[in-house]
């Protein structure tokens, strides 16, 4: 964790914006992620669920993360990831952040499938990955 003040707040490690992507209600997993990523040090913007391309495009301007994390639980959930990551590369924002995807059948197919960064199986992996990502020893 990074080192402050007495009485200061706590700089948070990154910026991490979460959702389920489009189609897919399930939030359990998400919440879990989104909660293990908070206690761990990094600012997380949960955008909730049923999540349309345009409004991860428009949280990604406004909240600009280091990191976009895409939940999805239901195996149609793959294709509305894959169209998500490409909305982001066509919006030319791809190059600024990283991709995580996990919850339900995430494998490394669906990894390969989406063009996601790397994938999760739990919440911890989330974690690690973030901070992988950012530097910082897991």
């Amino acid at each position: 964790m990074i080192k402050q003040a007495p009485g200061e707040e706590p700089k948070k490690l990154a910026k991490v914006l979460i959702g389920t992507v489009h189609g897919d209600l399930h939030d359990i997993g998400k919440n879990i992620v989104t909660f293990m990523l908070d206690i761990n040090g990094f600012e997380v913007k949960d955008i909730g669920i049923d999540v349309p391309v345009k409004t991860f495009i428009d949280e990604i301007s406004r909240f600009q993360p280091d990191v976009v994390g895409l939940s999805g639980f239901l195996t149609l959930a793959f294709d509305s990831m894959k169209e998500t990551i490409e909305a982001i590369q066509d919006a030319g924002l791809r190059d600024k952040l990283k991709i995580m995807i996990g919850g339900g059948q995430v494998d490394e197919t669906v990894r390969n499938y989406t063009g996601a960064d790397a994938f999760g199986t739990n919440a911890m992996d989330a974690v690690s990955l973030c901070k992988n990502w950012m530097g910082v020893a897991a």
